[in-house]
């Protein structure tokens, strides 16, 4: 196998893989409360979800190009903070569909 990435360099991926699905949460959150306002701003509420988007989508992109040097017969070492950082996308990512979800609903019933 060859080299592929060093222990300090998957560390710094999970911590920004964490920290951009943490930035996906939060604005997540914000559109959620938004929703439970009683005069909802769904225009505001599509922004706080496309700035999710982008958050996870960098995310995963991070995640993706770790599992690619694998995949490309790199080394990448074993990381249960990179396995965390996986978690915490995937909960994420399930956050967004459900709110997205939401969403639709309340905007079908009002």
């Amino acid at each position: 196998m060859e080299k592929g990435i060093e222990q300090d360099e998957l560390n710094i991926v999970s911590m920004n893989v964490i920290l951009h699905a943490g930035n996906a949460r939060e604005t997540i959150m914000a559109a959620l409360d938004e929703l439970s306002n009683q005069n909802v701003d769904f225009d505001k509420i599509e922004a706080y979800l496309k700035t999710s988007k982008q958050e996870l989508n960098t995310a995963h992109k991070m995640q993706t190009d770790m599992i690619q040097l694998e995949a490309n017969d790199k080394a990448v070492p074993f990381s249960v903070l990179f396995i965390h950082s996986q978690d915490t996308l995937m909960t994420i990512q399930s956050e967004l569909l459900v709110t997205e979800k939401m969403v639709n609903i309340f905007r079908k019933r009002i």
